[in-house]
């Protein structure tokens, strides 16, 4: 129960996240691996996976709000959600704006031309990491590896990660 209330609140793995996602009708897919700082607190990882699942969540949060309150004044409903909406991308981001600028990311984008498979970005650097960091989460559910160990592994793939400035990493 209590791995399950973790992972509601804090994401799949204490590291980071891997999101893969289609990225446009001519790029095939997006695979993107997000490693949080080593040593963040559980409070800080609350925030960035709100702030991750804010786009969804926060629509299904507002879509709830205009089914209780559509009865009394639809005008004044369908405000209060949408502010409801905005408020919570403008308080999150800011709350989460250090901490992803402490996160490192890397990504890789698939796309099929001609029949031919091409994949752009740090391939190998995404793969090694991500597979490095799964298995690392499977020992740490099964109680294979104590915490010391396990942050130390998280470290050094974090560490691998190339540092990135860009405002890009900022606004994901």
């Amino acid at each position: 129960m209590n791995e399950f209330v973790r992972r509601l609140l804090e994401g799949r793995a204490p590291w980071g996240t891997l999101d893969v996602s289609p990225a446009s009708r001519g790029i095939w897919q997006q695979v993107r691996l997000t490693v949080y700082p080593p040593g963040i607190t559980h409070a800080e990882r609350r925030i960035l996976h709100l702030a991750h699942v804010w786009p969804v969540g926060g629509g299904i949060l507002c879509l709830f709000a205009l089914v209780f309150l559509g009865s009394e004044n639809a005008a004044l409903s369908l405000a209060a959600a949408l502010a409801l909406y905005a408020g919570g991308f403008l308080i999150l981001s800011r709350l989460a704006r250090d901490l992803r600028s402490r996160s490192r990311a890397v990504t890789v984008t698939s796309e099929y031309v001609h029949g031919e498979l091409y994949e752009h970005g740090e391939v190998a650097l995404l793969r090694v990491s991500a597979e490095r960091l799964m298995t690392l989460e499977a020992k740490r559910r099964h109680g294979e590896v104590d915490p010391v160990s396990y942050e130390a592994e998280w470290s050094d793939v974090f560490d691998a990660l190339p540092v990135h400035t860009s405002r890009m990493l900022q606004r994901r």
